[in-house]
């Protein structure tokens, strides 16, 4: 393959390697950007004397990783003003331009805003950063453009810490925002409230008709589901059905993605076909073209989203056009484009299994799909749709095991039953909203959609069910990912039974063998942890079982299943509650004892010759041997103290 055969292949690699490298090095910006610089003066000289051959193409390349670079430090504003953090103090107010706002489930409400000015003595102007806002339910939620005031005190995002957590820290760090703030009622003033632009109102109208229509037919679960497989409104669906379709492997099918667009495409193009009469190819390609980006921009233009449209979109004028139209090299050319217009779209994770997954189709399809000749039409159109699903899961399995934690051992039974079903919810959804003005048939479209929705999910919770249906305990870092991502496409390049095939194989088979091993261990470990929670909860794993004790009001119970929830997702075990409110607790396990005793000022648990001692108040100590002290998150750090461990830095834990 040559640069003129793929060249966005050759431009677009290299160019994502410069934006990551940017955005993990931009503490040393200024040598980033010197570097960067030379490689484009070099290339030009090259380009300039007509030079060719590998020097030529490895400098080029070299030179878009600088270009990467450079765009990515701009969209971080590494090079303007001051940083905020610099002439901050706590009470000072800054300004800031909303730039997203989400009402919350809980007494939160959401927003980013991205600061303007700083107000201390005097007004300053400060480099634009954004910041994570969570307004209380009691205060005024601001809309997307509106300027405000905010008076709440600044705080760095930072993770607590505890095993299998959401990694709170990286996902907003990836998307320019390193600070939040907590807003209380009197802390925000609206300045300036921003117009709606009439495309925003047409947009707003039209999502709010479209999701009326569904509301008036359907209820429920398949309300909630049908929301989010035919709008991409996910804000009534309940952690329960999450659940299902994570554990199933089927979660994107709730996100709006390429698969939703290419089955409207299609169903639209069916529609289209009996107007052949009438509208010309041309002219329904057009039309079509418009209607997939007008419905990208009613679900939220996603990554995932705008990736399938913008490839259609070139798809089509290549057609159109007569010209050629190369896979592999719109797909680079789509993602190249993605990252222009937002450089920190290459952390956003759909974009990334969307990318992944496609990639795996072009590369891998073809030759899984070759390994059964299938003659009988039905089968073979489920062997097709098999193939295309073992290819996308080879390139994203690795970075949704570093992502997730968990795999999906019937993710081909699952998607075999919802391959139907997809097309069928989605064709129910288009009719509801043709006919939503004939309440007879609109209602009779509704009914058959609740009963589709409704098998479609009674068939997740079933495959859920089945034995073994979820592998967890896995823990994949960044630079495993990498080298399986380099492996899995280099097996299936180079030709079976040459030495390159079984090197590459024996390798990933290594990589493999470490990554059982490692899970291996993290189901099997026995270990005493404490979390680090404003509640004591803290808990013994033991032969597969986890025993949870915890210090909590009721209504906070939850937040004591979000903790041993996550933390089960790498060491997977039956759990066991035991409220230290009522009672002191001695359970007998394994050859093992817990005993475990709440005091005034401490909770003490004993296990395995080991005595925890967690510390709620500042209390004289005295240490004894195989004596841990652990203090909890709001004591401050002394100099002099016989505290072990600090919570307020991250979870305790000893193996036993």
């Amino acid at each position: 393959m040559t640069f003129y055969d793929r060249p966005f292949v050759f431009i677009t690699l290299p160019f994502l390697v410069g934006l990551v490298l940017a955005f993990a090095c931009r503490t040393h910006a200024i040598l980033l950007a010197y570097c960067s610089c030379i490689l484009l003066f070099l290339a030009l000289i090259l380009f300039v004397f007509r030079a060719r051959g590998m020097v030529f193409l490895c400098l080029s390349c070299l030179s878009f990783c600088g270009i990467g670079s450079l765009l990515m430090l701009e969209r971080l504003h590494v090079f303007e003003g001051n940083p905020l953090e610099q002439s901050y103090k706590p009470g000072d107010i800054y300004v800031l331009r909303i730039c997203e706002s989400k009402e919350g489930k809980g007494d939160w409400n959401k927003a980013i805003g991205e600061v303007k000015q700083h107000v201390e003595k005097q007004v300053k102007t400060v480099r634009l950063e954004k910041v994570l806002l969570l307004i209380h339910k009691n205060e005024c939620l601001p809309g997307t453009g509106d300027q405000v005031a905010i008076s709440s005190a600044l705080m760095a995002i930072r993770n607590e810490g505890n095993p299998g957590e959401f990694d709170a820290e990286m996902f907003w760090s990836r998307q320019g925002v390193n600070k939040m703030a907590f807003v209380s009622r009197g802390e925000l003033m609206l300045l300036n409230q921003a117009k709606q632009s009439l495309l925003t109102k047409l947009l707003n109208a039209s999502r709010n008709y479209l999701k009326s229509a569904l509301t008036a037919h359907l209820s429920g679960p398949e309300l909630a589901i049908s929301l989010a497989l035919i709008l991409g409104d996910n804000s009534m669906l309940d952690k329960e059905i999450r659940d299902s379709f994570t554990n199933t492997g089927a979660l994107h099918v709730l996100a709006v993605s390429g698969l939703h667009i290419s089955i409207i495409m299609q169903i639209l193009m069916a529609a289209l076909a009996v107007f052949s009469g009438v509208l010309s190819r041309r002219v329904a390609v057009i039309f079509l073209i418009g209607i997939m980006w007008w419905y990208a921009a009613i679900t939220g233009l996603s990554p995932s989203v705008l990736r399938a449209v913008i490839m259609f979109t070139v798809l089509s004028i290549a057609q159109l056009s007569g010209r050629n139209y190369d896979s592999l090299n719109t797909l680079f050319l789509t993602a190249f484009v993605l990252v222009i217009w937002n450089p920190l779209t290459v952390f956003d994770i759909g974009f990334q299994l969307s990318f992944l997954s496609m990639l795996g189709i072009f590369l891998f399809y073809e030759k899984i799909e070759s390994f059964w000749a299938v003659r009988q039409p039905i089968l073979q159109k489920v062997w097709q749709g098999t193939a295309i699903g073992l290819a996308a899961q080879v390139m994203t399995t690795p970075l949704s095991l570093h992502y997730f934690n968990q795999f999906p051992n019937y993710f081909i039974l699952t998607n075999i039953g919802l391959m139907a079903s997809s097309g069928l919810i989605l064709g129910g959804g288009l009719l509801i909203f043709s006919v939503s003005w004939w309440g007879f048939m609109a209602k009779w479209i509704g009914f058959v959609l609740m009963l589709v929705v409704g098998v479609s999910l009674w068939f997740i919770q079933w495959v859920e069910s089945l034995p073994g249906a979820v592998a967890f305990g896995f823990a994949l870092k960044f630079w495993t990912v990498l080298a399986l991502g380099i492996l899995f496409p280099l097996i299936f390049y180079f030709k079976i039974g040459t030495s390159r095939f079984w090197a590459t194989l024996i390798m990933s088979f290594g990589i493999l063998a470490g990554i059982v091993f490692q899970r291996f261990e993290n189901i099997n470990r026995n270990e005493i942890i404490v979390f680090n929670a404003r509640m004591v909860v803290m808990a013994v794993r033991v032969n597969g079982h986890l025993f949870c004790f915890y210090r909590s009001k009721k209504a906070d119970f939850f937040k004591v299943e979000r903790l041993i929830g996550n933390y089960l997702k790498i060491h997977s075990g039956k759990v066991h509650y035991f409220n230290l409110d009522r009672r002191n607790w001695k359970i007998k396990v394994g050859g093992f004892m817990i005993d475990v005793k709440r005091k005034k000022k401490w909770v003490e648990l004993k296990c395995a010759n080991q005595l925890v001692r967690v510390v709620l108040d500042e209390v004289s100590l005295k240490r004894n041997r195989n004596t841990h002290f652990i203090a909890m998150p709001w004591e401050k750090e002394r100099r002099e103290s016989q505290i072990d461990h600090y919570l307020s830095k991250r979870s305790w834990r000893l193996a036993i």
